[in-house]
């Protein structure tokens, strides 16, 4: 990617040292990890129910804020453009926040466009967003349970097509976006400069809202975590009672079932595990298979392509489960400019990603012998 121009400005060398001290989503694979045993567990159902994940913006991952900022290039970063968010709902936060390209990502096609914009004039752009949280990266002996040469550049995790690196896998902040427009000098003046400067009443109003959210969550009873702390200082485990991001090889069997997603009722199949590498399980684990939930690690070479699950069928996989949001935030027809709203539904979601086709074991009396 291109430089910044010159001079170095005191502004570039405090998003120098932002960068260096972990701040910005890691891209280089050969800085030390830290010992994530470590690390405290949170189980990923605990998480889930009990927790209310603050975002990189210092705001609740699932809801809509407006932030402004301007697109950047690096000499780190090559190619890749950053957005630095330094507005957010237009107060600005005392350290700007980066955000690579990859994880800035339009919403919706029909909610509105990409902008155009130089990063070389750095132009203030305003974005209607949402934060998400997904692992995105390679995991570890990718390679050696792949079996996929070092070279191939078609899953996610993958600097180029060109380099044989990887990124490391870990939990990410991603931001989502539903408008975005440019502001001119006139704009800027007004919707930021201004409001700063009359900033008491908006963060009183600020205060109010954090108020009462608390108050509703303590309701609830669920507890803040930061999305920091939860990278950097926890083990989430899964669902299949293994550390997020390790191998597991899992056999169950697909059942076609009635189950309540949001306010909705809906058929669909869902896969019940009830072997762990080889443990034959107390009590099945159940993941609903909608979307990606269940399906190959990026665009996976596989001819013919891996059928759709069957009723009474057994699969055994050899996976790595992960977590990501699913779904859209509540209000998103309103945000986008639809007219019709819809029972959207906005939730941390557990998913399974394997490398190889799955062994397909027609006869369900199978399903009780123990893997090998």
């Amino acid at each position: 990617m291109k430089a910044l121009r010159n001079p170095i400005s005191s502004g570039w060398l405090s998003l120098f040292c932002f960068f260096i001290c972990g701040q910005l989503l890691a891209e280089s694979p050969e800085q030390p990890q830290e010992d994530a045993s470590q690390r405290t567990e949170i189980h990923f159902d605990d998480l889930k129910n009990k927790y209310q994940i603050i975002g990189r913006l210092g705001k609740p991952v699932g809801e809509y804020h407006t932030i402004h900022g301007t697109w950047k290039r690096f000499n780190f970063s090559k190619r890749q453009l950053f957005f630095q968010v330094t507005h957010v709902n237009f107060q600005k936060l005392s350290e700007p926040q980066l955000y690579p390209e990859r994880h800035f990502k339009l919403a919706h096609l029909w909610a509105t466009e990409k902008l155009k914009v130089d990063p070389d004039h750095s132009p203030i752009c305003e974005y209607r967003v949402w934060e998400s949280l997904e692992y995105f990266g390679t995991p570890d002996d990718f390679g050696k349970e792949s079996g996929l040469p070092e070279s191939i550049g078609i899953l996610p995790g993958f600097k180029s097509r060109d380099k044989k690196e990887f990124i490391p896998l870990e939990l990410t902040s991603e931001l989502n976006f539903v408008k975005a427009r440019v502001l001119n000098q006139e704009e800027v003046e007004n919707r930021l400069e201004k409001i700063a400067a009359a900033g008491s009443s908006v963060a009183a109003s600020i205060v109010n809202y954090n108020a009462w959210l608390a108050n509703k969550k303590r309701g609830e009873g669920r507890v803040d975590i930061s999305f920091c702390d939860l990278q950097d200082r926890y083990r989430i485990i899964g669902k299949l009672g293994k550390p997020l991001g390790e191998y597991s090889t899992i056999r169950g069997v697909w059942k076609r079932e009635r189950t309540t997603i949001g306010r909705d009722m809906r058929r669909l199949h869902r896969f019940y595990v009830t072997h762990v590498d080889g443990q034959l399980l107390k009590e099945s684990i159940i993941f609903n298979h909608r979307w990606d939930t269940i399906s190959s690690y990026g665009i996976m070479p596989f001819e013919p392509p891996v059928p759709d699950p069957v009723e009474t069928e057994v699969w055994e996989m050899r996976v790595v489960e992960l977590m990501k949001n699913r779904g859209l935030p509540s209000g998103f027809n309103g945000e986008a400019g639809l007219i019709e709203q819809h029972n959207s539904f906005f939730e941390l979601d557990s998913v399974l990603r394997y490398h190889h086709r799955p062994s397909i074991i027609k006869d369900p009396t199978r399903l009780s012998d123990k893997v090998n």
